[in-house]
């Protein structure tokens, strides 16, 4: 009894948690920070409260949970009595890695990536991917896309539709990844509450697309062989 009361604590908790992050979310949106279509915002992100209206994302990009993305440096402060200010762009299709710091004065992208863990203080190129601290190019998004891709064979492909329909269950997921060390979920959830200005069916269709379209090429490579 003490167990169920404890769940149903956690579930309000996590429930009001999440409510208060979009709140604070549509609050930076009606201040000035401008958020593309189909934007997969985890929770947590923490964007600049004293300049929203500095910070950009793009269509089509994806951003892990406890980000930081500042626009404004009071370092100086101390000595100058002043704060440099200066925009963010994380521009169309980047990805950015969970715990990353996004400092002001930078533009990411487009189609770029940011591994976890990074500290972005300059501009990362179209296409590229960066890591570190501070964070700096080591390979191109593409080559990552082609590389994970190479690893994703049917038997390790497994549909997020059927574990939604219930026709594949979480013992069946995990003797997957057991026999293959690792395992793709193809498309995207049919809700999920992390999307931002997303028609869900729409850029579910639009997943499923860039599926078919990788599986073609992928199958294409392997005949090749």
């Amino acid at each position: 009894m003490i167990l169920d009361a404890l769940k149903q604590i956690n579930r309000l908790f996590t429930y009001y948690a999440f409510k208060k992050d979009r709140m604070r979310l549509r609050s930076l949106i009606k201040r000035g920070l401008k958020v593309g279509k189909n934007v997969y915002l985890f929770q947590d992100v923490e964007i600049d409260s004293g300049y929203p209206y500095l910070i950009e994302i793009g269509d089509n990009c994806r951003i892990g949970k406890n980000v930081l993305i500042l626009a404004h440096d009071a370092t100086v402060f101390s000595g100058i009595g002043m704060t440099r200010v200066a925009p963010v762009k994380i521009l169309e299709g980047s990805f950015i890695g969970q715990r990353s710091i996004i400092l002001p004065g930078v533009t990411i992208g487009p189609r770029a990536m940011v591994a976890a863990g990074s500290v972005v203080n300059r501009n990362v190129p179209e296409g590229r991917a960066v890591a570190g601290n501070p964070a700096r190019p080591y390979t191109t998004f593409s080559e990552i896309i082609e590389r994970m891709g190479s690893e994703a064979f049917d038997s390790n492909i497994i549909d997020i539709e059927d574990v939604e329909r219930g026709v594949l269950t979480a013992d069946e997921v995990r003797s997957i990844i057991d026999r293959h060390s690792i395992a793709f979920v193809k498309s995207i959830p049919k809700s999920d509450p992390f999307y931002v200005n997303t028609d869900m069916d729409k850029h579910r269709s639009y997943a499923n697309d860039l599926y078919a379209r990788f599986k073609a090429l992928s199958d294409n490579k392997r005949k090749e062989k």
